[in-house]
């Protein structure tokens, strides 16, 4: 009795029928909308769609699914590092993800995440991800100079957009950061303040906006008249540490840095970190200019000049060119570099001479 009781209280589950009674179109218009029919028009389909994601009509969008081919999956690369004690490591993704997630809500495509170790891994999952058709579509980072992740879904023609951009010469959808352009802007600022030994704490050459940060570094000083301290640039991790460690070596030399360009928060802190166990003070005795894409650089003990982009819009960006690359869109047109925001917090000076931004 309580079973059969139990019984009529469930929904039941929705089917074609449903659609129809819920839209007042017709069983065969339904279908054929399901199937994507030509011609059903996109307004009726946009209608049946949404009145099926309203009812959870999971099952038949399986079978549809399997009807046109599509996963209705948009994959995301993420990288994890599998060192120890590493600090910082995911908090820049989580808002990427948050801002791929706001791209795709209300659209029948679902985010699915795809941890990977390094460079190689993700080469590795981008072939299994087009090989046994896992995703309609792919988004991922930490672009190398000569990346084969790029080369592969090219090759492929399977639509994709890269947080950032490889060095090849190669037609594909990207959403990046001007980098040379804010190494160059950090770089003439300090100049311009005074300064000569300028540090830049980068991530290594083999990624690619690493050499793009060089390359607007260099340029600064030549547009200046002056040879670049190429002996000031350090590589590493982009870790607290790596900051802090820096700033400690780089400060015992004969002749050492005044000013340090940082590449992200996180060696922002280790900088600080370092500058403060050396009694060493921002503003009076070096200058520091940071990168910030997470708005926390206000927060830092003093507030620090930055350039500020925030990270959720390059995500929403790279969800929403995603999506129109599914859509069969070009991916020339699908391209769009970001320039950042100088938020000066310090006079970036030597010897008191204020100098404007």
């Amino acid at each position: 009795m309580a079973t059969e009781m139990h019984r009529a209280r469930r929904t039941p589950t929705p089917t074609i029928k449903t659609l129809a009674e819920m839209t007042g179109y017709s069983i065969a218009t339904i279908s054929k909308a399901l199937r994507e029919s030509p011609v059903v028009a996109p307004a009726t389909r946009d209608i049946i769609y949404k009145a099926a994601r309203e009812v959870g009509y999971q099952a038949n969008a399986r079978g549809m699914a399997l009807r046109t081919g599509k996963s209705f999956q948009a994959a995301v690369l993420m990288p994890v590092t599998a060192a120890r004690d590493y600090e910082w490591d995911g908090v820049e993704y989580t808002q990427t993800l948050s801002g791929i997630s706001q791209a795709l809500d209300g659209t029948d495509y679902r985010m699915s995440v795809h941890v990977i170790r390094d460079a190689a891994d993700g080469a590795d999952a981008a072939r299994r991800i087009v090989d046994q058709g896992l995703a309609d579509g792919l988004i991922f980072s930490g672009i190398l100079a000569d990346d084969p992740r790029i080369d592969l879904l090219v090759a492929e023609d399977f639509p994709f957009v890269s947080m950032g951009r490889c060095r090849g010469d190669l037609n594909y959808a990207h959403v990046d950061i001007d980098n040379e352009w804010a190494a160059h802007a950090a770089t003439a600022r300090l100049i311009a303040g005074g300064h000569r030994r300028i540090a830049l704490v980068n991530p290594e050459r083999r990624l690619s906006y690493a050499l793009d940060r060089i390359d607007g570094f260099v340029r600064a000083f030549r547009e200046a008249g002056l040879e670049a301290p190429m002996d000031l640039i350090a590589e590493g991790d982009l870790s607290t540490h790596f900051g802090r460690q820096t700033v400690i070596d780089f400060l015992q030399l004969d002749d050492a840095p005044t000013a340090f360009v940082c590449i992200n928060e996180s060696t922002t802190l280790g900088v600080l970190s370092g500058l403060g166990s050396l009694g060493r003070q921002v503003g009076v005795d070096v200058d520091v200019i940071a990168y910030d894409d997470i708005n926390v650089s206000a927060y830092f003990t003093p507030p620090i000049t930055t350039f500020y982009q925030p990270i959720e819009v390059l995500g929403r960006t790279l969800g929403q060119f995603l999506l129109r690359r599914m859509e069969g869109e070009d991916p020339d047109a699908l391209r769009q570099v970001f320039r950042p925001t100088l938020i000066a917090r310090q006079p970036d000076n030597l010897g008191g001479r204020l100098i404007q931004s």
